[in-house]
């Protein structure tokens, strides 16, 4: 895995600026002075040092960032974690911003740190590429709203994986196993075409390559073929766009490659978004950037620039409530290092009303659907160190996913850089 993604040289961009330290800070409080940048707008990367908390110490620890001219804006912060970082996007401004922090239920250990990082312009087409139904949308649905016209979804796998019969999204549908596996699948080839449609992207591009689910990283880094419990001509049948087709009653890792490449050889996207191959450790989603990064061998074009974004995080979860900014996860979770530079920190903003209409597309994604007792509710609760006032019976992907921003990590660098070592 790290060196096909090496291969694949996604690397990022550096700022080139050193780190600006906060010029007055207390135990709970901080100052700091960014400097102008009167025509590019800045993601504010802040470095915290947190004084440990009691484990018996309830509620979740919070920052709140206020500046001239700016919204205040309070972010949830994990309850143990002594290094953590959060992300402020700071428009275009003609003189010196400053900026005040006052930390609530932790203290600081010493001066924070700030970064800045030059925002890069998106440029159509976009190809979302997602491991699952529902993925595009957790990690991206504001974004790819707002860039409805020249989106095109690319879904891996049915999400068809069943643990058992009371699994089921209707109980006693169906009385055997393999019946019920191929009625999620029904039901989440539905959700990858008709829940886009609430953002104004037609089904023609939506595409559905069937991949078996929970299956794609054995069979695109092990290469192991796989049988398929729902058959490609169901899983492909709405599809506008034809993909090879498999050459047996097995799928195998050339047959993924060879329609991903079709797919962005035909779309020529000059943004591609995929799984976060350095944070997200679900086998699934490393197997998608990982497909992404041998589709990218051998096709023809060359997309400028490639969004990563993570919906899992190794021993952690977005903290706190929805409707606040995106967390940033602190870089000591990553599974592994394989960008160096790192690829630059890109927060898209959400308005009010697009949150509530990203809350539409993830209602609308039926493995989000299932509502929690009172007694699940309150398990959630205690674990998350918060009650929510809105969706509390819902999925906890409505409270991490639904923000103010959605986070993502852009590399900017040819992908071509490196292909010789991605077999090695």
């Amino acid at each position: 895995m790290r060196q096909a993604m090496a291969g694949q040289a996604m690397a990022g961009m550096a700022t080139g600026e050193e780190p600006i330290a906060a010029t007055d800070w207390q135990r709970q409080a901080a100052t700091l002075t960014l400097p102008a940048a009167p025509s590019q707008t800045r993601l504010i990367e802040i470095s915290l040092a947190l004084a440990p908390r009691s484990r018996w110490r309830r509620g979740l620890p919070s920052v709140t960032l206020s500046g001239a001219g700016q919204a205040t804006l309070t972010y949830s912060l994990e309850a143990r974690r002594r290094d953590q970082r959060i992300a402020w996007r700071l428009p275009p401004c003609a003189t010196a911003t400053t900026l005040s922090l006052t930390l609530s239920g932790t203290r600081l250990t010493q001066a924070p740190q700030a970064r800045c990082h030059a925002q890069p312009a998106i440029e159509g087409p976009i190809l979302i590429l997602a491991p699952h139904p529902d993925d595009a949308e957790i990690a991206a649905g504001g974004f790819y709203t707002d860039h409805a016209e020249s989106v095109h979804l690319v879904t891996l796998s049915c999400g068809e994986q069943l643990k058992g019969l009371k699994r089921q999204y209707l109980s006693g549908l169906d009385d055997d196993l393999d019946s019920a596996v191929r009625r999620k699948a029904e039901w989440r080839r539905w959700n990858v075409f008709a829940t886009p449609l609430l953002s104004g992207i037609p089904p023609e591009r939506s595409t559905l390559i069937g991949v078996p689910d929970g299956a794609c990283w054995a069979l695109v880094h092990e290469g192991l073929g796989q049988r398929l419990p729902v058959p490609l001509s169901d899983a492909r049948r709405f599809n506008r766009i034809a993909l090879p087709p498999s050459r047996g009653e097995r799928l195998e890792r050339d047959d993924v490659i060879a329609a991903l490449r079709q797919l962005i050889d035909t779309l020529k996207p000059a943004t591609l978004l995929v799984t976060d191959p350095e944070f997200d450790p679900h086998p699934d989603h490393r197997a998608a950037s990982l497909a992404l990064a041998l589709a990218l061998d051998g096709s023809r074009h060359r997309p400028r620039t490639v969004l990563l974004y993570a919906n899992h995080y190794r021993d952690a979860f977005p903290p706190g409530p929805a409707f606040q900014p995106a967390w940033m996860p602190p870089a000591e979770i990553a599974i592994e290092r394989l960008f160096t530079p790192a690829p630059t920190p890109l927060a898209w903003p959400l308005s009010t009303e697009m949150q509530k209409h990203k809350a539409l597309l993830l209602d609308a994604m039926s493995d989000l659907s299932p509502r929690a007792g009172w007694s699940q509710r309150r398990r959630r609760a205690r674990r998350a160190g918060f009650v929510p006032t809105f969706a509390r019976e819902r999925d906890p992907y409505f409270q991490a996913a639904i923000r103010s921003t959605e986070l993502f990590r852009a590399c900017l660098r040819d992908l071509r850089r490196g292909l010789a070592r991605a077999r090695r």
